[in-house]
């Protein structure tokens, strides 16, 4: 005898029964409470894609594509693509901070990972062409990519205050007199290092010669050189009004790199800001990558010419301490508050040189130029600085200009400029380097 209501229950069973489609839908989309791996694939994606083509790159199908999960899951999880970004930053600074707790821990322990700070220095530069170069590309890319957004600045801020705790911590364990005072030219100095270093994807035996002073960077460039690629801007295009026309569309294209995200480039928008028919860049360029590259190429030129002309002509005649630390202070935040915007499309085509090996020898020479200005400035000084130390305060100097830039250029950041520069040159006055000879 059918139960009461039996047929109205199988009815409702039925009617509430997924159907196949609501089936395989649910099996894609993750469940808010129970994410699995899948979030971790997520931001092993977007750390890859940072690494591999930059920020642009970070779109939601691209990281999906990337991560093997589906569209649902990314925006399930990340409404954004700057949740996404923040995301692995906080991985990536999460990831660093333990390291450094366990060096710390290792060295209270005795049996230390480094034993003092120029080792430690030496090994996070190596390592960051070496078992972490994708990790530190990206970072590389995050700091950059923060600057341009108050969010991300906020994010920055928040990075670089966890970032000088745990250094501050790591440089008493390892003795320094005053920890303090070094937290900010060390970490300054290490970033300028890893930018040089990335670009050019220096060895672990070259990253040694550099910072010991065996090799200078002109030398360990030489080799560089034949990897450089003609560039098509000296092609065998006509002369002439068609020459001149290519010249207007890499010049907006370098304006564009300079005032806008690079992710939102076309051959449109370059072709309207450089007043020209939307055909005209595909006419007089193959690609739209091939336009960027040689884009970069002016980027870079133009960032070498405007830091060097803040820097010139250098007093006729020796200047004391307090003089040259006020001057370099000078330089610095003239640089960071009016050519911030541009500064920053120079730092990007720099990493740029890191995935194209023909771009690292026009990197390099701008390094090159670079370090002998620094050079140049402090032989105002005194006669004895070497090319190390003019590296070494070049890499702090463009360190500095990152974390700034990253950070929002606070005020009261840009205030301790003079501080950190003046005891770095003291010591180089006096023949050492603070970091690199602790």
């Amino acid at each position: 005898m059918r139960r009461p209501g039996a047929f109205e229950d199988r009815y409702k069973m039925a009617a509430t029964k997924p159907t196949k489609v609501e089936r395989a839908r649910a099996r894609r989309l993750p469940s808010r409470g129970q994410p699995g791996d899948a979030v971790a694939r997520i931001a092993k994606a977007v750390v890859s894609l940072l690494a591999s083509e930059g920020p642009g790159a970070v779109t939601h199908r691209r990281v999906a594509d990337a991560a093997g999960v589906s569209l649902a899951s990314t925006t399930y999880y990340y409404a954004s693509k700057f949740e996404m970004i923040a995301d692995a930053q906080k991985r990536l600074l999460d990831d660093y901070v333990e390291a450094f707790e366990r060096a710390k821990r290792r060295h209270r322990a005795g049996e230390p990972v480094v034993r003092d700070l120029p080792e430690l220095v030496a090994k996070l530069v190596k390592n960051a062409t070496g078992r972490h170069g994708r990790d530190t590309l990206a970072w590389s890319e995050i700091m950059l990519n923060c600057a341009r957004d108050p969010r991300g600045q906020a994010l920055a801020q928040a990075w670089y205050d966890r970032l000088q705790a745990v250094w501050r911590e790591l440089l008493v364990e390892f003795g320094a007199e005053q920890p303090n005072a070094l937290v900010n030219p060390a970490i300054d100095t290490v970033v300028g290092l890893l930018f040089v270093a990335v670009s050019l994807q220096l060895t672990a035996e070259e990253v040694d010669d550099l910072l010991d002073g065996r090799r200078p960077l002109a030398a360990i460039s030489a080799r560089l050189l034949p990897a450089r690629a003609p560039s098509s801007f000296d092609s065998d295009r006509p002369a002439g009004r068609s020459r001149a026309t290519r010249g207007r569309i890499i010049d907006a294209a370098v304006t564009a790199l300079e005032t806008r995200d690079p992710a939102g480039l076309s051959f449109t928008t370059i072709a309207q800001r450089a007043r020209l028919t939307n055909a005209a860049p595909a006419y007089h360029f193959p690609t739209l990558e091939a336009l960027l590259d040689l884009a970069n190429e002016e980027v870079t030129r133009r960032m070498v010419g405007r830091s060097i002309a803040m820097m010139e002509p250098p007093p006729a005649e020796k200047v004391g301490l307090a003089f040259a630390a006020d001057l370099l202070a000078a330089i610095h935040i003239r640089g960071v508050l009016e050519c911030g915007a541009a500064d920053l499309a120079g730092y990007s085509a720099w990493l740029n040189a890191a995935r194209k090996p023909a771009h690292r020898a026009g990197v390099s020479s701008a390094f090159l130029q670079f370090e002998a200005a620094f050079a140049e400035y402090l032989s105002i000084l005194s006669d004895g600085a070497s090319g190390r130390h003019a590296l070494l305060l070049m890499a702090q100097f463009f360190g500095r200009s990152v974390r700034m830039l990253a950070t929002g250029a606070r005020t009261v950041d840009l205030a301790g400029a003079r501080r950190d520069f003046e005891g770095v040159i003291a010591s180089i006055r006096a023949g050492t380097h603070p970091v690199l000879d602790a």
